[in-house]
């Protein structure tokens, strides 16, 4: 389990990231071989779902579609993803918001232990701590989606650190 702390305050919460698992990575990878392939040009470009780093410049990834809802619900629905085209390894300590998520305009949406939506933001990178704790403050919060705001990419999940 990867733990992260959220920014100091009196609201922090102790939460840890979900990025997709590498299985299921190198399942898409595989089922994918028509995916559309990019070589990044420019740093950021292309953020990894599996590393959560952006590819640099000269790494090749995929476009694939992932479904990161684990249970059925109205707002269930398959998101975009990049994927080094190679495979990466997945982050081994996150104990911050990598710069992936900082860095970036963002759709944050809280979700109760059904998957149905209870608040969501869209915010600037730098406040994703700050939002973090404010939806797990609530009682009813069990996880959150990260998403790229523009295109809407599914970033990671975050849940509660147990």
């Amino acid at each position: 389990m990867t733990v992260i702390a959220a920014a100091p305050g009196p609201a922090t919460v102790t939460y840890r990231l979900q990025p997709i698992d590498p299985g299921e990575a190198d399942r898409l990878r595989a089922s994918s071989p028509d995916a559309p392939r990019y070589t990044a040009d420019v740093h950021p470009g292309y953020p990894c779902r599996q590393c959560l780093r952006d590819a640099a410049v000269g790494e090749e990834v995929v476009l694939v579609s992932h479904d990161p809802f684990t249970t059925d619900s109205p707002y269930r629905s398959a998101s975009p993803i990049f994927l080094h085209r190679g495979g990466c390894e997945p982050p081994q300590d996150l104990t911050t918001l990598p710069a992936q998520l900082t860095g970036r305009q963002l759709s944050v949406r809280a979700f109760d232990t059904g998957a149905m939506m209870i608040d969501a933001a869209v915010i600037e990178g730098t406040s994703l701590a700050a939002t973090l704790d404010r939806f797990f403050a609530l009682a009813a919060c069990d996880h959150v989606h990260v998403h790229n705001a523009s295109r809407g990419c599914w970033a990671t999940r975050v849940g509660r650190a147990r």
